[in-house]
């Protein structure tokens, strides 16, 4: 009789616990109670249907959001940086990458007038055997700043005046530019005479030697002593004012005025092999990091040719 009695009180109690749960409902009251206290009674909670299939059995599309586009003039990452140094696009390449190239680097550590090392940047052409580029307002650009390709003198004239023009490589020629500056003020295209120009004027770094011997032809008929003399000079080398020859020798005298840079250029100009493979450019300018730096040659349009990272 206790054990039925005890079933009945809990089926009233049961009976009584559902009808306050469905009173509750019916009256909204939810947002009384905690999220948690109305889970006990089953309010508020929703109920989760399957996600329906798409007909014909294909996954529905999904909306990528599109990346932010570059900053104008950004460089773009590439997927084959071997073809396009720098990381740029084809789009963004020079017609002439591959063609001229930054060969080599040397950054100053403490500046030429500190005694320091004496900075250089080398510029190298490949092109074809008629080709030949106008170089002249490249820019060379480092983390630090930046100096544009300038113009020299194509032909050095004695006199000193011939003005700077662009500077057009051709195949096997170079550009080496100083961060020292030129004591004639001007750049120029090396020949085979140029080194007498370092008996007058401070080079940095030095003008080559290798002038021109003097053919013996020339002094045939001047007295052994003179010949003797003139044959002890060394390359590019100036004779001294008081030369140990004979004062009344003439002859000789006049010929040893000829041994400078001025009766070299008259007789060598016309030499096919009378101008040099290399340029030489002083710009004072020490814009490349001593330490570690990325060198980027940009032509007119702005468009990346090469770049060199140390």
């Amino acid at each position: 009789m206790a054990k039925v009695l005890l079933v009945i009180i809990v089926i009233v109690i049961v009976i009584v616990f559902i009808s306050q749960a469905k009173f509750l409902r019916s009256l909204n009251l939810s947002g009384l109670f905690s999220t948690s206290t109305l889970s006990l009674y089953g309010i508020g909670q929703t109920t989760t249907s399957p996600q329906a299939k798409p007909l014909g059995g294909t996954k529905p599309s999904t909306q990528i959001e599109s990346p932010t586009p570059p900053l104008s003039g950004a460089t773009i990452p590439s997927q084959n940086p071997a073809v396009t140094p720098g990381g740029s696009t084809v789009s963004q390449l020079s017609p002439y990458s591959g063609k001229v190239r930054i060969g080599s680097v040397s950054a100053s550590y403490f500046g030429f007038y500190s005694g320091g090392s004496l900075g250089q940047i080398s510029l190298y052409a490949s092109l074809g055997s008629n080709e030949r580029i106008n170089v002249t307002g490249w820019l060379l650009k480092g983390n630090r700043g930046s100096q544009f390709v300038p113009g020299a003198v194509n032909v050095y004239d004695p006199s000193g005046l011939a003005e700077e023009s662009d500077i057009y490589l051709a195949n096997g020629e170079v550009i080496n530019m100083y961060t020292s500056y030129s004591p004639i003020g001007r750049n120029l295209r090396l020949n085979k005479c140029i080194g007498y120009l370092q008996n007058t004027m401070v080079f940095n770094p030095s003008l080559p030697g290798g002038c021109p011997s003097v053919n013996r032809s020339e002094i045939l008929n001047f007295t052994g002593e003179c010949q003797n003399y003139i044959l002890s000079l060394g390359s590019c080398a100036l004779p001294a004012p008081n030369p140990p020859i004979p004062q009344n020798d003439y002859s000789c005298q006049s010929f040893l005025n000829t041994l400078n840079y001025r009766g070299c250029f008259e007789r060598h100009r016309g030499d096919q092999d009378f101008l040099s493979r290399e340029w030489r450019v002083w710009t004072g300018s020490q814009f490349m990091d001593p330490q570690h730096d990325r060198i980027f040659l940009f032509d007119k349009n702005g468009l990346l040719i090469d770049e060199y990272i140390y």
